[in-house]
């Protein structure tokens, strides 16, 4: 079969590769689409986001990763004879498995589960000669991963529906009130998504940041209150958040973009018992006056998402709550999966917010 590896850092190349042999509890799915995430860029270069964000550990990728974890398709194998009804079914993939056993899963953590196994990254899998992902034609999954879609949710919308669990995972951490305020800094799929979720749990006012007016001008076509270019515009976002609320702050912060500028920016917008969570988390220092958690004001993170996520996420892409096509901006055959790399790396240049690819060949 024809998949999109990751032969070793800044090395990826379409190839032929042994199919895999289903394992007990798996079943073969013929990937229709797979959307390209900003993690995937990370592993090009080298790093292991997966390893910082669930091991807190910096650990080097193995050779030969097939990238891809936000893909969907039709269920074509299954090893057991009680997956065969699957067979044919159109199903999106929630593409990690959580041990099981460990304390983390046994006490309702499995976001933390450091033995789990992801597709599409190479972590927890052991020693394999390609690991597999959902960039290629067919990738074996988990049959209690896969879940049937309603008719009224396309591929295409399916292939965000990894990145949604993960913005609507952070949102759970925040736990806005209706009539909160919320700021999102970095209008990426992520954060436009969790502007989306912070509407739909009752926020009253929503502002989000970029350096892309492309990203913006959705984030603005998408209902979002506030939108600001922090690149060009003039005026930063304490400025507006300081005119829009009477000098109040807002009562969360998402932050996706993760340094220390954003950070101690981050708690100078929050207002008393505000709450900031950090998306994006580095390994290095990060130092900002203590001043700035008085008030009762809290950091957060957010890790992973959470088994229940998933059909949650299915329901908000079905009932229109959450909207992702016009994040789409490039889409690519899988033989051309190499330019679209290229054209994700190079994002700003190429008005790239989201890229899918077609692996049905």
């Amino acid at each position: 079969m024809k998949a999109l590896v990751l032969k070793s850092s800044e090395s990826l190349e379409v190839m032929d590769v042994p199919k895999t042999v289903l394992a007990t509890g798996q079943v073969l799915v013929k990937v229709s689409q797979c959307g390209l995430c900003g993690s995937d860029i990370r592993y090009f270069y080298g790093e292991n986001p997966w390893a910082k964000q669930t091991l807190q550990m910096d650990i080097p990728n193995p050779p030969n990763i097939i990238l891809g974890h936000e893909f969907v398709g039709k269920v074509v194998e299954a090893h057991d004879l009680k997956d065969k009804e699957l067979i044919g079914k159109r199903v999106a993939v929630q593409t990690w498995s959580a041990c099981g056993r460990c304390d983390s899963c046994r006490s309702g953590n499995e976001n933390f589960c450091k033995e789990t196994k992801p597709l599409g990254h190479g972590q927890g899998w052991g020693e394999m000669e390609f690991y597999p992902g959902g960039m290629a034609e067919f990738c074996p999954v988990f049959s209690n991963h896969v879940h049937e879609l309603p008719q009224n949710v396309t591929d295409e919308q399916a292939t965000f529906l990894d990145p949604l669990t993960a913005a609507l995972h952070a949102v759970d951490v925040a736990k806005p009130d209706v009539l909160n305020r919320v700021v999102v800094l970095g209008a990426g799929p992520i954060g436009i998504m969790i502007a989306q979720l912070s509407k739909v749990y009752g926020a009253s006012e929503v502002f989000i940041t970029d350096i892309a007016d492309d990203n913006l001008r959705v984030a603005r076509d998408l209902g979002i209150d506030h939108v600001l270019n922090v690149a060009n515009s003039g005026e930063t976002i304490t400025d507006l958040v300081k005119k829009q609320t009477g000098g109040l702050g807002v009562d969360r912060v998402f932050n996706t973009v993760g340094s220390q500028d954003s950070i101690v920016e981050s708690l100078a917008l929050l207002k008393n018992r505000g709450l900031v969570v950090l998306m994006a988390t580095k390994n290095e220092e990060i130092s900002f006056p203590a001043l700035l958690l008085s008030g009762e004001r809290t950091i957060k993170t957010s890790t992973n998402a959470m088994y229940t996520d998933f059909p949650r996420a299915i329901e908000l892409l079905a009932s229109g709550l959450v909207k992702v096509e016009p994040m789409i901006t490039h889409r690519f055959n899988l033989s051309d999966g190499v330019k679209a790399f290229d054209t994700a790396i190079n994002k700003a240049e190429n008005q790239a917010i989201k890229i899918v690819l077609n692996c049905e060949l």
